[in-house]
């Protein structure tokens, strides 16, 4: 199975045992059950028929249920081989555009099969069939469209200057064309495009998302974001409510502190503030925050006259930051032929809220 379908398969499995959270409220807006639908395994229709390995072939279904007039089917029938399917294992059903011919890969067969546009709600049965012989069946179940739909964060919900929030877009529906979609606001550096992902969409051939990237100095305010079409046409608008944070707010100073120094050849095992270091050699720098400003994890520097230039801070989302907070680090070199003395090392960070000072010595080369 390819990794498309397998990280789908695998996401309907996460969602229906309540093992799958959403990264963010948008996130959890972004899984519905068009796209992590039930899996259903159904019973031989023929116990002992072709291929039979363990009481005949067996056929699962993802996505059959409470499915949308256009949406996928996945079907997979195991237990038939390759010897003895080969090119005649196919599908039928009234929900269907046509007969679904199955191909084979690895151990089994599958297809994925879209369903009319012009179905009715109801129950659609589904037969599979080796050369003729039916050796599998089932029911896909169809729901009313709905119309298209374009999706911010909640509206109650506060957004943070320069934080990131998920927009999309579902346009599956009788009728509806084109593929592309934008968004564009104040709140963006520019217009977005909106595209179809088909690992988080597996099911729904027609949903388009993207992630945008809010200013991070945005004024307090709320901004309308417009979905436009094709043509340039906007079809929907969202507003969105943007404040930063202010006194009181836990994450309004972020509970920040470093920087830290320690030895780039050793690794980080709880730096120091006093360091010493040779000119010409080097020294890494390590920053934690609580809370760090959204967007802040590709914004932070330090800065020093002792370094060669000015030290970027890049997240560390490694094992070893695991159970700490929010770290960020970087490596700088100390300018050759300095002279020996304690030199500042600077942290600026929450939009010029926090900032943070520390000295490493150095040494003669």
């Amino acid at each position: 199975m390819n990794w498309s379908r397998a990280l789908a398969v695998t996401a309907g499995w996460l969602v229906l045992c309540g093992c799958a959270t959403a990264g963010s409220a948008a996130g959890a807006a972004h899984t519905t059950a068009a796209s992590a639908p039930a899996v259903h395994k159904t019973a031989s229709a023929t116990p002992g028929g072709p291929g039979s390995t363990s009481g005949g072939p067996s056929l699962i279904l993802n996505g059959h249920t409470d499915a949308r007039p256009g949406q996928l089917v996945h079907m997979m029938l195991y237990g038939v081989s390759h010897a003895q399917g080969g090119d005649a294992v196919t599908a039928r059903s009234p929900a269907l555009g046509g007969t679904a011919r199955l191909a084979w890969e690895g151990d089994h067969y599958w297809v994925l099969a879209a369903l009319k546009m012009t179905d009715e709600p109801g129950w659609y049965p589904l037969t599979v069939a080796v050369h003729g012989r039916t050796v599998a069946h089932d029911r896909i179940q169809v729901v009313r469209s709905r119309r298209p739909a374009f999706s911010l964060p909640a509206s109650h919900q506060v957004t943070r200057p320069g934080e990131t929030v998920w927009a999309g877009f579902d346009d599956l529906y009788p009728g509806e064309r084109g593929t592309g979609f934008t968004v564009r606001s104040a709140a963006l550096p520019g217009p977005v495009r909106l595209v179809h992902d088909e690992t988080t969409d597996f099911y729904n051939p027609r949903a388009f998302s993207a992630q945008l990237q809010l200013e991070p100095a945005l004024a307090d305010g709320t901004y309308t974001f417009g979905l436009y079409g094709p043509h340039g046409r906007r079809i929907a608008e969202k507003r969105l409510k943007v404040r930063a944070s202010r006194p009181g707010d836990r994450d309004y100073l972020g509970k920040a502190y470093g920087p830290e120094f320690y030895d780039p050849a050793r690794g980080y095992s709880g730096g120091t503030h006093r360091f010493r270091v040779r000119a010409g050699h080097q020294v890494a720098v390590m920053w934690h925050d609580e809370y760090p400003d959204p967007g802040e994890q590709t914004r932070l520097t330090a800065t020093s006259p002792a370094f060669t230039g000015a030290l970027r801070l890049r997240h560390d989302d490694s094992k070893a930051a695991d159970g700490d907070d929010p770290r960020f680090f970087g490596t700088a070199t100390i300018r050759s032929g300095l002279k020996p003395g304690r030199y500042p090392v600077t942290v600026v960070a929450h939009h010029g809220r926090v900032k943070k000072t520390q000295y490493v010595t150095v040494t003669a080369r």
